[in-house]
């Protein structure tokens, strides 16, 4: 059920999602806290969910276009925008849209309706410091995570408890010794249980890493949260990858696991990180 609050929140905008109205929004929602924020977003998603194929059939304009224009051509993107706008009008008229989707056809601001999907990601940002990585899924119901299979697609069976990491490259950076070597590296830190307990002081279920190895600037690291998932993005240097013997693969590919795993528990506020598995074969 949509909460009253959600509606309150939306009565912000004054009846258009413009940027003036979507910062007012952004700026009470992060001021909340996390929890707000999250709400919002469920009931947005389910404010947008109800209409139908009788109201995507419906000819729609921007209040920008020429009175003799063309209706918009009602793609998946005009048609979402189009339901934003309707929520982002209020709630009497998001009711009577709803009942009857006539009522859709006609000029609405299509084109700033758009910035209502920028709201959540940036007052999750100003309420926990951390960027948002939950999809708000319009047109299908929301799935549970299922099992994560290795992001590389190699067809490798293991399948993953709590911890994951899926590599990825520039061009010309990728380097197969090197996942060779790291792969059993991260199975075994998926496996320890020492490992496993030191995650669980985040309260999450799931960690996901994703080194990019670039041949230009490496970018600064980031850490993001969704409902079920953290992930951290962190750049190496693909010169240092490819300059590396590979025979001290394993070493390098042990620092970079180090390096990332420490990002997350500083940011997060974790305990100290426990000593990588051994991985020396008797």
């Amino acid at each position: 059920m949509i909460s009253k609050n959600f509606w309150s929140y939306i009565g912000l905008l004054d009846g258009a999602a413009t940027p003036e109205g979507c910062g007012r929004l952004v700026d009470s929602l992060g001021s909340a806290g996390e929890v707000v924020v999250r709400q919002f977003a469920d009931n947005l998603v389910e404010a947008v969910r109800p209409f139908t194929p009788r109201h995507r059939s419906q000819a729609v304009w921007d209040v920008s276009e020429p009175a003799a224009a063309p209706a918009l051509p009602m793609s998946d993107d005009v048609f979402l925008y189009a339901r934003l706008a309707v929520v982002a009008a209020g709630r009497p008229t998001w009711q009577a849209v709803l009942a009857d989707p006539d009522a859709l056809s006609g000029r609405w601001r299509v084109a700033d309706a758009e910035e209502l999907l920028d709201v959540v990601p940036a007052a999750y940002r100003r309420a926990t410091g951390l960027d948002w990585d939950d999809d708000l899924v319009f047109d299908m119901p929301l799935a549970e995570d299922g099992v994560r299979v290795d992001a590389d697609g190699d067809g490798d069976d293991y399948k993953w408890d709590w911890y994951m990491c899926g590599h990825m490259y520039d061009l010309k950076a990728e380097r197969d010794e090197f996942d060779a070597a790291s792969h059993p590296l991260e199975a075994a830190i998926d496996a320890d249980p020492a490992w496993r307990s030191w995650w669980e002081a985040s309260r999450m279920p799931g960690l996901e890493t994703y080194p990019f190895y670039t041949w230009d600037a490496v970018p600064k690291p980031r850490l993001s949260r969704g409902r079920k998932l953290v992930r951290v993005h962190f750049g190496f240097d693909a010169a240092v990858l490819h300059s590396t013997p590979v025979h001290d693969l394993p070493r390098l590919a042990a620092e970079h696991q180090r390096v990332m795993l420490g990002y997350a528990q500083s940011r997060l506020g974790l305990p100290g990180i426990p000593p990588l598995p051994s991985l020396n074969e008797t």
